[in-house]
């Protein structure tokens, strides 16, 4: 196992140790855990293959039948036109 050491301001350290103990909790396994929730929540999170289908269902869903998606032409023309009113696109 390894050891981090880092400084703190004493304020910060003693605040740190009162909810660690609030918790039931030593210092080290408080910050470990609170180390540990940061790195969860910063990592892109990976869906499974049937996540993925809901997303593409409820997407679908939203679209009226026979509804279709623009074409990369069509979506560059609406984005220059709304961006650049007076620019010609044709």
């Amino acid at each position: 196992m390894s050891r981090i050491h880092f400084v703190v301001k004493e304020t910060a350290k003693m605040a740190y140790q009162t909810q660690a103990r609030r918790e039931g909790k030593s210092l080290g396994e408080w910050l470990r855990e609170a180390a540990d929730e940061k790195l969860a929540t910063a990592r892109p999170r990976k869906f499974t293959v049937e996540e993925l289908r809901e997303f593409a269902a409820r997407c679908d869903a939203r679209h009226p039948p026979g509804a279709r998606e623009l074409d990369w032409p069509e979506i560059k023309k609406i984005i220059v036109e709304t961006r650049y009113p007076d620019y010609d696109v044709t």
